[in-house]
């Protein structure tokens, strides 16, 4: 299972080196879309966030970054549509100095931290970083908080083309790993071979005879949200 960084808690600006940056309220009209964001599937599917933005308001401001007289979204450009739906003028917003490459990877960083992006559009974030921007698997992999094996799986299944996995997706199948690798193996007419080179199955045995009833079924159920995300059997 692949490592994961957990910036549940932190401010993603400090976390990426506390770029400049600076608070303050624009209006709806001065506000950019990023089309180079990572996420691919679900930008328009903002039913949750418009009910609770209602009740709320925007918790978390938008973070954005000059471009001319506009502002282009780094982080929250599903806040922005739920803003729009709900007719607001204006939104609150962090305003960062930090350059587009940097802004990219606080904009991946951003959509894993809400565990919002499947294995596929990670996969091609991964692969714009690497081939774009020319950063090493080690380096990627520190910005997500992922294995170095991990990021090279994922890229590899970011070989896929989109129609294929949203193709896949409406047939009901999860856009597991597994699940992604089966498909790519079946497009590029390959056996059972793996992907990514990987160890033998590993076994681990945990005992849960210490934990509390209440605390033994919240552990079998993340269990279980982990192994359904990592295609685990």
């Amino acid at each position: 299972m692949a490592k994961r960084a957990d910036f549940a808690g932190l401010d993603l600006l400090t976390a990426f080196g506390g770029e400049e940056t600076s608070k303050k309220e624009i209006s709806l009209s001065d506000i950019l879309t990023n089309p180079d964001q990572p996420r691919v599937f679900g930008k328009e599917d903002v039913g949750d966030l418009v009910e609770s933005m209602k009740r709320l308001g925007l918790i978390e401001p938008i973070v954005v970054r000059k471009q001319g007289k506009k502002f282009q979204i780094v982080a929250g450009e599903r806040r922005f549509q739920a803003a729009k739906i709900l007719g607001w003028k204006s939104v609150p917003v962090v305003e960062t100095e930090a350059s587009e490459d940097r802004c990219y990877e606080i904009a991946l960083a951003e959509n894993e931290k809400r565990k919002s992006l499947n294995p596929w559009e990670v996969g091609r974030a991964i692969q714009f970083l690497r081939k774009e921007r020319k950063k090493t698997a080690e380096e990627v992999g520190k910005i997500l908080g992922y294995t170095e094996r991990y990021v090279k799986q994922l890229s590899s299944i970011a070989r896929l083309d989109q129609k294929s996995v949203s193709e896949m997706l409406k047939t009901g199948a999860e856009p597991s790993v597994k699940n992604l690798e089966t498909l790519l193996k079946k497009k590029e007419g390959r056996g059972g071979e793996m992907i990514s080179p990987r160890k033998s199955p590993e076994r681990i045995v945990v005992d849960l005879k210490s934990l509390s009833s209440k605390n033994r079924d919240s552990f079998l159920k993340e269990l279980s949200n982990l192994k359904k995300k990592y295609g685990l059997s």
